[in-house]
């Protein structure tokens, strides 16, 4: 069984692992506007993005239903706040902007500020997936978003790309070609991500008494368990 899960792990590790690697080299252009530009950089600067992100979620669709930025409080002249997320296109045209209403006086205002997949890669300045939790903000379903932030003379920008707890049970499914025993991917809130047990359902936390049946558990990213802070872990009958 724990060549099983480790398996299991490696599989969802390297599909995980390649969207960070995207993610973070376009953080990385981020981050070298800001610091080659004279003064504080617009939003025209960063116009790229809109491409960069649109291949982004293209390309890794099998995973990704939605990616952006999130820029740090006070970074732009523009805008004391700004937020660009794109969702995945439901038809021909590229991806779809998601507006987000920032006004501070606004009942609907969505302060991304205070989200933690903002405020964990601003504070640790390392890439991490956040989640599961429902993008109230976005879509309404469970999702996990990676995060990754983008250091500049401004600020941390960060930016994010959402997968939904379905395409990434999909990707644990296929791994895993198990029925018996039960096997649950589990985020660091406790909550399921992706079980083989329709009881177990993604989204809810796991409960104390399964808790108590965990046979085996494996670390998802043993090199990089921060940044991907998941376990697999399977059940006693």
């Amino acid at each position: 069984m724990n060549e099983t899960l480790r398996r299991t792990a490696l599989a969802i590790s390297s599909s995980v692992g390649s969207v960070f690697e995207d993610l973070e080299k376009i953080g990385a252009s981020v981050s070298g506007v800001a610091r080659a530009g004279q003064g504080v950089p617009g939003r025209s600067a960063y116009a790229f993005l809109k491409k960069d992100l649109a291949e982004f979620i293209s390309r890794h669709s099998a995973l990704i239903v939605g990616a952006g930025i999130a820029y740090a409080p006070g970074s732009l002249p523009e805008a004391p706040l700004w937020l660009e997320w794109w969702r995945g296109a439901q038809a021909a045209g590229g991806p779809r902007f998601v507006t987000h209403d920032l006004n501070p006086d606004s009942l609907n205002y969505y302060d991304y500020t205070t989200r933690e997949w903002f405020t964990a890669p601003s504070a640790s300045g390392s890439p991490v997936a956040v989640g599961p939790y429902v993008d109230i903000g976005g879509i309404n379903v469970n999702i996990i978003t990676l995060c990754v932030p983008a250091p500049t003379p401004q600020g941390t920008h960060v930016l994010g790309g959402d997968l939904t707890l379905a395409k990434l049970e999909g990707v644990f499914l296929r791994a895993l070609q198990l029925q018996d025993p039960s096997v649950v991917l589990l985020g660091p809130n406790g909550r399921v991500i992706a079980s083989n047990d329709a009881r177990i359902a993604s989204g809810t936390l796991f409960l104390k008494e399964d808790m108590q049946r965990v046979d085996h558990s494996v670390e998802v990213s043993s090199r990089s368990p921060a940044r991907l802070p998941w376990k697999l872990v399977s059940l006693r009958k």
